[in-house]
């Protein structure tokens, strides 16, 4: 009996150290994938520049710039990941897209849990006018007036 209560032992240990490195290792390559989107961007928007417009998907603006940072290029990343498809009845939380916009770039969150400042920032420069026309946060006043 004493054997077999070492055997299972020996099995809970390796099989702890099994998820442990198995939890290691997904970690790690998820960490590589957010790193390698970083750069898709870069890439993917200079495949468009020379296209005539008749040929770019409708619903993308292609702009062209000199250059893109890593923030332009995470920023790009979440617009198309949170904003592109989302349901206009439900659309994403603005706590969320920044945790996302943080988690990407590295950024620690504010010591009372929320996104950092900068992530803040981040989610609501990329969010779309039609959320922020309908949750009334934004007042915006007439060109005429300002």
């Amino acid at each position: 009996m004493a054997m077999k209560d070492r055997q299972l032992c020996e099995l809970r240990r390796a099989l702890a150290n099994s998820a442990t490195v198995h939890y290691s290792f997904e970690d790690r390559l998820q960490r590589e994938l957010d790193s390698l989107r970083i750069m898709i961007p870069v890439n993917g928007f200079k495949e468009d520049w020379d296209k005539p417009a008749s040929d770019r998907p409708e619903e993308c603006v292609v702009v062209k710039l000199p250059y893109v940072t890593s923030i332009l290029s995470v920023l790009f990343d979440a617009m198309c990941t949170f904003w592109v498809d989302c349901d206009r009845e439900h659309p994403p939380k603005s706590a969320t897209v920044a945790r996302a916009i943080d988690e990407r770039l590295g950024l620690s969150s504010q010591r009372n849990g929320e996104a950092s400042r900068s992530g803040q920032a981040y989610a609501s420069a990329i969010r779309p006018d039609w959320v922020k026309e309908a949750d009334n946060r934004h007042h915006c006043r007439p060109a005429g007036m300002r």
